[in-house]
This record gives structure tokens, C-alpha cells and sequence, in this order.
């Protein structure tokens, strides 16, 4: 996918796709929640499309309130 898209492209197709909390919480779990791909989105929203960080930003929230 990063050959095809490049690295932001892979990302924000990542982001896109629908939401799956178990590798967050293996990250969660780990301590290690701020290298998600969404959190790396939102560190730096310039770098991504404004669909791509507010998805991020609502997934966030999301993972964090359960």
C-alpha cells in the first residue's frame, strides 16, 4: 500500500477504513496508545486531509471513553 499510495496516503486510507479498536488496545495496553495511526494523524493534522484527522480525532474519543 505505501508503494501504491505513498506513506500519508496509506495512512489516510488506514484511518478510513472501519473502526477496529483491538490494535489500540493491544497498544493501550502496552502503553504505547500514542503511535496509533490515528493519534499520529492528530499530533500532525497538517500533514492530512481534514476528513483524515477529524476521523482520527472521533476515533480517539471514541477508543478512550469505553
Amino acid at each position: 500500500m505505501i508503494e501504491k499510495h505513498g506513506i500519508t496516503g496509506a495512512m489516510e486510507r488506514i484511518v478510513s477504513r472501519p473502526s477496529d479498536a483491538a490494535g489500540y488496545e493491544m497498544l493501550l495496553e502496552m502503553g504505547m496508545q500514542d503511535i496509533s495511526f490515528e493519534a499520529i494523524v492528530v499530533r500532525y493534522p497538517d500533514g492530512f486531509s481534514l476528513e483524515a484527522v477529524k476521523r482520527s480525532a472521533e476515533r480517539l474519543q471514541e477508543w478512550n471513553q469505553a
